[in-house]
């Protein structure tokens, strides 16, 4: 097989994964030095939610306390992945109300 045939299945296996996983084709183009940074970041993420225990007992650590404790990601990595904070979500906040901001973050 040539070089351009090559090129042009690994241009199409990206182009499918773009559509299947915009996120994971993004951490996939990440430069090197870049890519390590997010990796430290995920691997400390991982921990804490570990020393967590399961996902529910973190998610009742995050209702009890506000927050889950993970860092925030650096800055250049947040801005390379397109990354947005979670967004603040009041106790007295309606079920409607949580449902326009959820479709209004996703329709963006």
């Amino acid at each position: 097989m040539s070089k351009i045939g090559i090129s042009a299945r690994i241009a199409a296996i990206m182009e499918a994964a773009e559509n299947i996983d915009p996120m994971a084709a993004r951490i996939h183009r990440l430069p090197p030095a870049l890519r390590a940074r997010y990796e430290a970041w995920r691997s400390e993420c991982a921990r804490i939610m570990h020393e967590a225990g399961d996902p529910a007992a973190a998610y009742e650590t995050y209702l009890d306390t506000g927050t889950i404790g993970t860092p925030d990601p650096p800055r250049d990595v947040a801005a390379a992945l397109e990354l947005q904070g979670a967004p603040f979500l009041p106790a007295d906040m309606s079920e409607r109300d949580v449902a326009e901001r959820w479709y209004a973050m996703v329709d963006a």
